[in-house]
């Protein structure tokens, strides 16, 4: 088992996102915890602060998060400020990543 050098910050959706998304997609429907439907990003290891180090990063997870599902960001909401953020997602930061797969990792590029 190998430990990564990345600190993992997982969001899990809460209900204000599920409603959103769920009056975008009736038909394709997320519910609270759901399995599998939870994002993990990867950042530098080195933090002391994990507010601090969530403040930095939650734009572009927040973006990220809608994108994957509504790309037309006309239907976004407007406020994505960091207190929206939270009432949209639960987060869980963790400065152990390991992995446990046998295979090298691959690392490829996503941008929107």
């Amino acid at each position: 088992m190998n430990i990564v050098n990345r600190t993992s910050i997982t969001v899990t959706f809460k209900k204000p996102f599920i409603d959103w998304n769920n009056n975008l997609t009736p038909d394709l429907p997320v519910s609270e915890n759901m399995i599998g439907e939870s994002s993990t990003y990867l950042i530098p290891e080195d933090f002391n602060d994990a507010e601090k180090l969530l403040k930095k990063h939650f734009k572009k997870i927040f973006k990220n998060e809608l994108f994957m599902m509504w790309e037309d960001e006309n239907d976004w909401p407007v406020n994505r400020s960091f207190k929206v953020f939270n009432e949209w997602f639960s987060v869980e930061i963790s400065s152990f990543v390991y992995d446990i797969g046998k295979q090298n990792l691959k690392k490829g590029t996503f941008e929107f």
